[in-house]
């Protein structure tokens, strides 16, 4: 092994950090795989391909002799992250002997470019330092590293950059997103682990390695304080242990400490970011007992300075992002930057800071931390017998059973311990069915069950209201409760279930053909999986017919709109059946009422300005579902003919200003956004529709397209084709506010566009609109699809004026001359989580 180790500004050319330069993530990716020939103190894992096929790495770092050590050192940390069975001398000897284990992850958003940057810094010299407190931190911790979490956006980014380097648009903003399907919704995605990098990253945190501690590295805003760290303000969200967030203060205090030490000014703590934020990676991993902390550098343009006077900076106001209410000293923000030149370099050296810090204080204290951690874990285990309930039961029977297996999975790649029923058991004097999984909280994760399982009401009081009494704005979504999004029944019981109880390591069904007696073959539109049976099938020829009526076979209820297939081609079948988990039943359809399905041809609007969020998730739907589609951007949709290209254009959630590109700054401003500049683009990148293509939308339309528009995309539909519709929710938020909360809404299952679907859902009500059918000589045109019903609206979340939304309409179908317009009054395929609407959606795309 050679004996030294190359520097990052040998191996780069330049220091990281420095104006103008960008080290791409290959190169990076190089020099990490040098440092692990170089140095016996540094493990990089390659944890698989990104979306795009880009290494995704894990860095592990410490000491030689842990490194040996290190598969019984995770072992050692398995246990005390879950301390059943064992004695208290086991445990004391476990926390003498474990390590504390650090978990720091770098530039989700590609464009917060520092903390890639940073990284290899920071490892070099952990590899390199030969001083006490280096020494220290390698023989006590074991320092993981996701030294980029978006590699492809990482790579779009730095090209982009490179790109238009020296010209008027250096540092311009990206105009699309910077991952092929999520953007900035990425960090969104740690409940529901959608895309492969959430699934190699929840692997690592939640099965492999319980770190103790997590801190992820961000950019936010330019005009505002220069750093903010731990803790979070008000108000706090319910099941992590306490010890939790006096962890986060007392971390994010040495953090701040540091930075003081080190000159570096405008320094923010216990300000900007609440406790009740997206339940992302810095929060989800609390409810797992880890401490999780979020560092926010302010942003310059990309690599390259930006100067900013000192009369531009802002404090932070009230509500959600409060704590400085002016840019001027104050305790937890006692040395104000004075503006001037912001450079990157300032940036990697915040976090560089911040990430030593870290890092130091788990070494000076490894046997608190460890202590810590068996303490939380414990707690957890014992917090049922304090405020219940003691189990949750996801009952066998269910609406769309497919979907509630992918439920289970996606709890187990959390981490969290499940049992199937072998038989019938009686619980809270309810019978369940054999084959009920039941998830005890008496483990270490009761808290994150709890929070993805049970109701969530937030909090409506002193901290989330302004003086006048209007309410401010959560972070995100008022609920992030994952059963509820997927439309699985969940029920918490009381006693104990423990009889006949398999532990489940995997939930995924195996698809069968059933009845093979039979020339024809059924299967149930009450699942989500079986429109993905569909497009497979179609994508090998065979024909599908769907039913015009319900029947009963096998035991089973087939609504109407299930599906029919012909016979002929059994190994298809067969394959479609175990790659989908849908099971085919034989059937004698003599006699049975059912129609021919084709293939439309789909096209989801792709605009430019920095790119939609809700459009590439809807993309990911599709491709999840195999649905064939292709993106249709401005220009393509002002070249005319659009039923030439497509029968079914998806507009996502966006403004009408977006959509079609006038006035985006006014209404950019009328969001609140005065102190944010919009998106520095190139003018091509400035894109719209305009009045050209508004009509040629509308032509498409009146000759027989369909228009399915989704949230606040319906108010382009309803103004530019002059639907007789009206959004009744222009409320001021006092009267009526609905910041992202499942509602329960009332289908009419007996219309195509809803086959499939119960009687009842719940929907996400994400400040969306809800719908009056106006009186005009065409009101048979209108068919209500989704109304909410007139009480008990709210089922998670925060609802106020309940009464303004009552009886409202959330889904309306309009006939406009040949063709027809679908208004979603919300969004049915939100960041892929809220399966128990994906069949809306689903529906409209089929012919």
């Amino acid at each position: 092994m050679p004996e030294r180790l190359v520097s990052t500004e040998e191996f780069f050319g330049f220091r990281l950090g420095s104006d103008r330069k960008l080290a791409r993530w290959d190169k990076i990716v190089d020099y990490y795989e040098l440092l692990a020939r170089t140095s016996d103190k540094i493990r990089v894992i390659n944890l698989g391909p990104s979306t795009e096929g880009h290494p995704f790495l894990l860095v592990i770092v410490s000491s030689a002799e842990n490194l040996r050590n290190l598969e019984h050192l995770k072992e050692v940390n398995a246990k005390i992250s879950d301390p059943r069975g064992l004695t208290q001398n086991e445990i004391n000897q476990l926390i003498h002997e474990g390590k504390a284990v650090v978990f720091q992850t770098m530039s989700i958003h590609a464009t917060e470019v520092g903390g890639t940057q940073m990284a290899p810094e920071l490892i070099y010299d952990l590899l390199t330092r030969e001083d006490e407190e280096t020494q220290l931190i390698l023989d006590n911790v074991i320092s993981l590293f996701i030294p980029c979490f978006n590699p492809d956006g990482q790579l779009m980014v730095t090209d982009w950059y490179e790109k238009w380097l020296g010209t008027e648009y250096e540092g311009s903003s990206l105009p699309w997103l910077y991952h092929k399907y999520t953007g900035h919704d990425n960090n969104r995605d740690a409940f529901q682990t959608n895309i492969i990098e959430s699934q190699h990253t929840a692997k690592v945190m939640y099965q492999e390695w319980h770190p103790h501690v997590y801190q992820d590295h961000h950019h936010m805003g330019s005009y505002g304080v220069r750093f903010s760290v731990a803790p979070f303000c008000e108000p706090i969200h319910p099941h992590a242990d306490p010890l939790i967030w006096r962890e986060n203060a007392w971390y994010g205090s040495h953090i701040a400490y540091k930075l003081e030490e080190a000159g570096k000014t405008g320094v923010l703590t216990a300000g900007l970011y609440s406790a009740w934020k997206d339940l992302g990676w810095v929060s989800l991993g609390n409810y797992h007992n880890m401490t999780c902390l979020l560092t926010e550098s302010a942003s310059a343009k990309l690599a390259t300075p930006m100067y900013i006077d000192p009369g531009q900076l802002k404090g932070v106001g009230t509500g959600t992002l409060r704590g400085l209410p002016v840019n001027k000293a104050q305790t937890n923000f006692p040395s104000p930057w004075p503006g001037g030149w912001w450079k990157l370099r300032d940036i990697v050296e915040q976090q560089k800071i911040a990430a030593w810090s870290i890092l130091e204080a788990a070494a000076r204290n490894r046997e608190t931390v460890v202590h810590a951690a068996y303490l939380k874990a414990k707690r957890q285990i014992e917090f049922s017998s304090v405020e219940g309930p003691a189990a949750y039961v996801i009952p066998a029977e269910q609406h769309d059973t497919l979907t509630a297996d992918k439920l289970i999975d996606k709890l187990l790649l959390q981490g969290v311990e499940i049992y199937k029923s072998e038989q019938e058991f009686i619980a809270d004097k309810t019978v369940f069915d054999a084959g009920s999984y039941i998830i005890s909280l008496e483990q270490p994760k009761s808290g994150l069950i709890k929070t993805l399982l049970g109701q969530t009401l937030y909090p409506d009081g002193h901290w989330t209201r302004d003086n006048e009494g209007s309410p401010t704005k959560p972070f995100d979504t008022a609920t992030d409760t994952m059963a509820e999004f997927m439309g699985v029944n969940v029920v918490p019981i009381s006693t104990k279930v423990k009889d006949k109880l398999n532990p489940v390591t995997s939930a995924k069904p195996a698809g069968k053909l059933l009845n093979t007696v039979y020339k024809n073959y059924i299967f149930n539109v009450k699942h989500n999986d079986s429109f993905r049976a569909v497009n497979l099938l179609q994508k090998s020829g065979v024909t599908v017919w769907r039913t015009d009526e319900p029947l009963q076979l096998s035991g089973q209820s087939f609504p109407k709109g299930s599906f029919i297939v012909s016979a002929e081609d059994i190994e298809t079948l067969t394959k479609i059946a175990e790659t989908t988990g849908v099971s085919f039943y034989g059937l004698d359809d003599s006699g049975v009422a059912k129609h021919s399905i084709k293939q439309l041809r789909i096209g989801v609007y792709q605009r430019y300005w920095g790119g939609n969020m809700d459009e590439g998730w809807t993309r990911w739907l599709l491709d999840a579902f195999d649905f064939p589609f292709v993106s249709v951007n401005a220009q393509q949709i002002k070249q005319g003919n659009l039923g030439d290209l497509i029968d079914v254009l998806i507009l996502p959630n966006d403004s009408s200003a977006y959509i079609t590109g006038d006035k985006v700054e006014e209404w950019w401003k009328s969001q609140g956004k005065q102190g944010q500049p919009l998106p520095f683009l190139p003018p091509e990148y400035k894109d719209g529709i305009g009045e050209e293509g508004t009509k040629i939308v509308k032509e498409f339309v009146q000759k027989g397209g369909v228009l399915a528009a989704l949230n606040d995309a319906t108010g382009f539909a309803i103004d530019k084709l002059g639907l007789k519709v009206k959004n009744v929710l222009t409320y001021p938020s006092k009267e009526f506010f609905s910041p992202g909360s499942t509602l329960r809404a009332k289908v009419n299952n007996n219309h195509p566009l809803a086959y499939g679907m119960p009687d009842e859902a719940l929907i996400l009500n994400w400040n969306s609109p809800a719908f009056e059918i106006l009186p005009s000589e065409n009101n048979e045109k209108y068919e209500v699809i989704v109304r909410y019903p007139e009480r008990g609206i709210l089922k998670s979340g925060w609802l106020i004026g309940e009464e303004k939304i009552a009886e409202k309409i959330a889904m309306i179908s309009a006939g406009y001359d040949k063709g027809k317009v679908i208004l979603f009054g919300f969004r049915p395929q939100h960041r892929g989580q809220t399966h128990g609407t994906f069949k809306l959606l689903f529906n409209a795309l089929l012919g």
